[in-house]
Order: C-alpha cells, then structure tokens, then sequence
C-alpha cells in the first residue's frame, strides 16, 4: 500500500496544502487498519481509480477523497461520522453521489435512453461524482479480463451509452479516447486488430508521406519569417472505423486518415491575419478545394474553437487536410475548452447539451478543487426522472405524483390506478414522487377516475385524461337523460324539436344540453316543472290532464327512531340517504328536494354537491342529525389496500368482530403480484366509531390505506 500511497501524493503534486496531506494521510492509515491482512486486489481497485482522476482527468484532492471514501463505507466498515470529519463535508457529499449512482440496478435500466443520462445527473448533486463514476467504468474496462461474463457486456454498454457520451460533451478527450478505444477493442475484437495491424504497416509510409508534404511549406514559411511547429497523427481506431462504414471504403482509401495542423508560435498582434498569411503560403504550393475551406478564425464556433482549416491536393494526387492556428488557438482546442465534436455539429444543441454545457463551463473554473466549485449548479429543479420497474425512465415535473406517474405511462393504467409500490412500499395515489424513486403501479379493475383526483395531478396529461374520462361518465348519464325526456314527451305529445330543448336550457339556466340531460339522469331536474314548460304555448287538446294529486299525510314528528332533522325542528319528514356519499350519523349533512323520492340527505363534501347546491339551491334545505335519536346501525364500504400475507384476513376479522363487536356484512379482497386490494361493508354506529375502525385497521401489518368507499 505504501508504494500506492507514495505515488498518489506524487501525481496529485507539489500543491498539496497541510491540511491536505493530513486528509490523505488519515485515509491512508484507515484503508491500512481496514484492509489489515486482505490480499491487495481487495484494496487496490481504489488507489488505481484515485490515480485515474488525478492523471487523466486533472482531479483534485477533494474528487481523490470522495472515491476513496466509498471503499471504506462498503459494508460500514468505519463509522460514518468518523469519516466525514477526517475528509470534511465535500468530500462525503462526492461519495454520497457516488453511492447512489451505484444503488442504481444498471442491469435493469434503459441506460441507452437520453432520460436515463439526466436521471445519473441530477442523482449526483456535485458533478465529481459523476467523474469518479466514470473513471471506475474505465477501470473496468482496463482489467476487462478479471470481471465475469455478465458485468463485462454491462461494462461495455455503460460505457457506450453513458461515459463515451459524457466524456464526448465534457471535453474530456483523453478519456473519451481510451473508452472508445477499449469499448471496441472488446466488443469488435476482429476488425480493433484489423485496422490496428493497417494502421502499424502504414505509418512508416505516411510519415515519409508527411515530411515530404511539408518541407516545400517549412522552407517557404521561413523565408516568410513566420515561426512554426508542424503535428500530424493518425486518427483513433473508432474513429478511423466510423470513417470506413461513412466512406464505404478501406482503410487506406480513407482520405483524411490522418492530419497536419501548422501551429504558428510566438506573441501575436493579429492573429488572424497571421492564419490567412500562412494559408496563402500554402495554397501557393498545393492546389486548395475552396469548397472544403472552414474560416473558424473570423467567426469562433459557439464552443469557442478556433482553426483555419483547408484541404489541399498535392501534385501526385494525394487529398491532404491542414488545420492552422496559433499555438493560443491549439492550446484551447487540445484541452477540451472547445471539445472536437463541437466543431463537427451544427452548433445547434439539444437541452441536454445547454445542460451539459453549463457543467462544463463549471468543471473549467480556474481553482475547480475548491469547496464550492463543482457543485452542479446545472441540474433543472423543476425536474424530476423516475425508474418503471422495467428499467425505463420517465421524466416528469418536480412535484409529480403517483398519479402522474401511472397516467404518462399509459391513460389505461392511469384510470385504473389504486396506489403504487414506491421502492417497495405500498404508497396512495397521491403519494407525491422523487428523483430516482422505482415505481410500480397497482390496479384494480373496480377503480375509475373521480373528480378529486385533479388535486393530486400537475401535468397536463393526467388532468386532461381525468377530465375526459369524467366527460365519458357524463356524456353517458346524458344519454340516460336524454333518453328520459324523450319517452316522456312521447307520453305528454309533447313534440321534441330544437326549439323545445332551447326553450328548456333558457329556462333551467344550462349552458349545453348536455348538462340538461345529465341533470335530467340524476333527476335535479322536477319532472312536473318541465312539463309545465314543455308545454306552454301547445293547444289545450293536446295537453294531458294533470294526474290526479295524492293526498298529504304528515308523518308523527315526535317518532323516537327519526335520526333527521329537518329546518330549524322538523322531523319525521319522508327522506333517503344518497346512495352516491351514504351519509351516517356524525356527517355534516344536508337536504335535497328530488321529484319522485322526497328528500335525499347528502354529506355536505358529497362529490355531487358543488353541483346541487350551484344549479339548484333554492331545491336544497338545511338538515341535521337529530342529537337524541338513538344510533342506528349505518351500513358502511370500506376500500382497503396494501401488502399481502398470510393471516391477513383474520387479522382483519379479528380486530373488527373479536375486539371491536363490528358486524361484518361481506369482505371481497383481491390479491395480485403480492398485492391486495378489496372491499369490507359493515355495520357501525356513527363517525366516530367509524374513525376509530379506520385508526384500528390502519395499525394491522400490510394495510397501507383504509378510505370510505363512496369517497
């Protein structure tokens, strides 16, 4: 370990402050107690991606802590505290993102998905986390022969889909050229060896190629006093390929196998006009292709690159690319402030690049090592990505709820939606959802969309679905209704013309007649009232006599069993409880005049009041339960969910009949994938004892939400 330790403080540099060195020193000495006796693969994983940060990506002491400190919390093997106050808070917040990089199930993941590459993001609140992340995919990739089968394909695909790209955005070059070059070595180990076998047999031949073509520039260049370095290289492996599959054709037919660039060195007055003066140097001595010529210094791509770039052809034939800047502009390029993909796009960025750019204009402060430096201030708030089951991503606003969730997945599903599996805990619908959360719908072929599930919605997707799916509901009670006063007119000889149905909606005050015929179903509407309209202005011969008026018998008002009270102290009037909230006694309640059923007693939050008491108030009177009538038994349905297990229901039975003396009148529990979901109807007394049911049941192991059923 020693030897490891030593050469880590050595590439990490002369810098290093005391309080660094008294840092790395603590977690040297606790990997040194930790790891006492272990074989060194055990350990050294660590030290080597250590080294990784700092030699090919520039990493600093903060980055080195963080990855180290994962080590040591695998397995708790030191106590949190202890180390959080050796590194300091930077430190354990890298390791904190790292940690929940690694608690994602990549096997299980659409990794290949751009939401899936925002998801690994806003997981790691300092983007360093990220880096460490991609310097262990490298590592891997290094010691690809020590892994088993199953990680080295999810090896090759993290990298492919993950880091290559990341590394493409970030400007990363170098390590964006080793993992695509082991990326290929590995998966495409033929043609990797091919084209590596060309490449060697061809450099001897090209770079006779190379000083050919520029000692006739070098002579002219030095008369012209113009002081230059010249580079040439081959381009990678992956890259030559790509070229080979664009071209359609072999290696050495790809024309632009390789590259010069002409590096002008010295302080500059003009820049660019010292570019153009060595262009027309070299054009005087190669033929240019004026249509392949791209002016990068006059108009900097947006990434800030900047090059002259023109393809020549030399008097035997040969296409040749030559890029010329000054050693600023190559300075800037090589180090990733303008990263080479840049320059081969349109420089119109999807929001993932904007994104990816802002962390990158982060990652390039000038002390990137200091507290506050990497703290990604690029991640969307407003945003949040949430795994299915399946691996799949979603990305959803900040704030989503199960709901959502279930709706953007599928309207179908949405509908049906009775709570979800968060993590693997039973939540409601209107669980609200976080960054990373695995979510699992639960359904229930009973479950249909209700007007409250607006509140638990935010995106337009959901609420526009609710909303359709309550228009359905409606547009069918407005068929009933419809079909209603059809056949009454029929019976009245009331012709039903347009002019009938307008005469109606004046009067009544509807808006659409769809609102008239759906109040004519829920029967808000007095049968006899609409008559009397429908017929106004109609001979006298074609009115049906009215039917003959039934006699009014008043109830005794003292009766003892009336739970009821009517106005200010008026019971024993004829009344039903609706069947659309079932009222019991303790709910606020209130009285609605129907024409053929009397009154009906609704609970003041019924769904259907808004809509009584906006449409109808003068049909609405004030109601109450009647303090000294006995409490009768109130039939009651409860809707109850959650985790399923053996015993369940008897501990259901048994708290209801056994310890609370609660009649049970059915019991219907459905179970599915370890999920139950059902029905109880019973008999209570009042609110109260219904509160204290639901407080009961709620305690029994594996009830996650116990809710009327008519709510």
């Amino acid at each position: 370990m020693e030897n490891k330790t030593e050469l880590l403080l050595k590439v990490l540099g002369p810098g290093l402050t005391l309080e660094d060195k008294r840092r790395l020193k603590g977690i040297f000495e606790m990997y040194a107690h930790v790891y006492q006796g272990e074989p060194e693969s055990v350990w050294i994983r660590h030290f080597d991606i250590a080294h990784i940060l700092v030699r090919d990506m520039g990493m600093g002491v903060n980055t080195v802590l963080g990855s180290l400190v994962t080590g040591l919390l695998e397995g708790e093997k030191v106590k949190r505290e202890d180390v959080l106050s050796l590194v300091g808070p930077v430190a354990m917040i890298i390791a904190d993102g790292l940690n929940q990089i690694h608690r994602l199930n990549l096997g299980k993941v659409s990794i290949a998905s751009e939401n899936f590459r925002r998801l690994l993001l806003s997981l790691a609140p300092d983007i360093r986390s990220l880096l460490v992340a991609m310097a262990e995919n490298l590592h891997e990739l290094q010691h690809f022969s020590s892994i088993d089968e199953e990680r080295k394909q999810l090896a090759l695909n993290t990298a492919q889909h993950i880091f290559i790209p990341f590394a493409h955005r970030l400007g990363l070059y170098h390590m964006k050229s080793q993992l695509e070059d082991l990326h290929m070595r590995y998966s495409l180990p033929e043609v990797y060896n091919n084209i590596s076998k060309q490449i060697a047999e061809l450099k001897p031949k090209q770079e006779s190629v190379f000083r050919s073509f520029i000692a006739p520039i070098r002579k002219a260049l030095a008369v012209a006093g113009i002081p230059c370095e010249f580079k040439w290289r081959f381009k990678s492996i992956p890259s030559i390929y790509h070229k080979m599959q664009k071209q359609e054709v072999p290696l050495e037919q790809v024309y632009d196998l390789f590259a010069i660039r002409i590096i002008i060195q010295g302080q500059l007055e003009d820049e660019k006009a010292e570019c153009w003066r060595v262009y027309s140097i070299v054009s005087d001595i190669y033929k240019p292709d004026t249509s392949r010529l791209r002016d990068w210094i006059t108009r900097p791509k947006a990434s800030g690159y900047e090059s002259l770039h023109t393809t020549v052809t030399t008097p035997e034939g040969r296409v040749v690319e030559v890029q010329i800047r000054t050693a600023r502009m190559d300075e800037i390029a090589e180090k990733g402030e303008a990263a080479h993909w840049r320059y081969k796009e349109s420089g119109r960025g999807s929001e993932m690049d904007n994104w990816m750019r802002e962390i990158r204009d982060v990652l390039e402060k000038p002390v990137p090592e200091q507290d506050e430096g990497l703290v990604s201030k690029a991640r969307p708030a407003d945003r949040i990505f949430v795994l299915t089951p399946a691996g799949d991503v979603r990305d959803l606003p900040a704030g989503a709820s199960v709901l959502d969730f279930a709706f953007d997945i599928h309207s179908s599903l949405g509908a049906s939606c009775t709570g979800a599996r968060v993590n693997g805990r039973v939540v409601p619908i209107k669980h609200i959802l976080s960054n990373g959360d695995v979510v699992e719908i639960l359904t229930s072929r009973n479950q249909f969309p209700k007007i409250d599930w607006l509140q638990f919605c935010i995106t337009s997707k959901a609420r526009n679905r609710i909303k359709r799916a309550l228009s359905e509901d409606r547009l069918k009670e407005a068929e009933k209704g419809k079909a209603d006063l059809m056949r009454r007119c029929r019976n009245w000889k009331v012709p039903y013309t347009d002019e009938l149905i307008e005469r109606l909606l004046k009067y009544f005050k509807f808006k659409t007649a769809l609102d008239l015929y759906a109040s004519l179903s829920k029967e808000e509407i007095d049968w006899a009232e609409l008559k009397k309209v429908a017929s106004e202005g109609l001979p006298a011969a074609v009115i049906p006599p009215p039917p003959p008026k039934k006699k009014k018998t008043e109830r005794i008002l003292n009766a003892p069993d009336d739970a009821i009270v009517i106005g200010d102290n008026t019971r024993n009037i004829s009344y039903t409880l609706a069947k659309c909230c079932s009222p019991i006694y303790g709910d606020d309640v209130f009285g609605f005049v129907t024409i053929s059923r009397g009154i009906t007693i609704h609970r003041k939050n019924c769904p259907n009041a808004a809509s009584l008491l906006s449409r109808h108030e003068y049909r609405i009177v004030e109601a109450r339960w009647y303090e000294k009538a006995g409490e009768a038994p109130y039939t009651v349905q409860l809707r109850i969910t959650g985790d399923d297990r053996l015993g369940l229901l008897a501990d259901l039975t048994n708290v209801l009949t056994n310890e609370m003396k609660i009649n049970i009148l059915s019991v219907s529990l459905n179970s599915h994938d370890g999920f139950f979901d059902g029905t109880m109807k019973l008999q209570v007394r009042n609110r109260a004892q219904l509160d204290e049911v639901n407080h009961r049941l709620l305690k029994i192991k594996g009830v996650a939400r116990v809710k009327r059923f008519f709510d």
